[in-house]
């Protein structure tokens, strides 16, 4: 679901060069915060960064999914 629906732009796998979309240091970078960042940031988007308004789009249940694949790929 993630190379589906945020590949385009946070590289395949979320294997991403850019510091600032790298979504593999979400935990280094917001610690504890990072799942109110990622569930505020994919739901209300961050259109000064292209980061589009996902909510009504994604279902919730995907929306989950894409981060649970995130906490996986999460580097130190």
């Amino acid at each position: 679901m993630f190379n589906q629906y945020c590949s385009h732009c946070h590289g395949p796998d979320a294997v991403q060069g850019e510091r600032p979309r790298d979504l593999r240091r979400l935990t280094r970078r917001y610690g504890d915060g990072a799942t109110q960042m990622f569930y505020t940031t994919v739901n209300n988007g961050r259109m000064d960064k292209g980061m589009p308004v996902w909510k009504g789009v994604l279902p919730e249940e995907t929306m989950w999914r894409i981060y649970t694949f995130l906490q996986s790929v999460q580097v130190q």
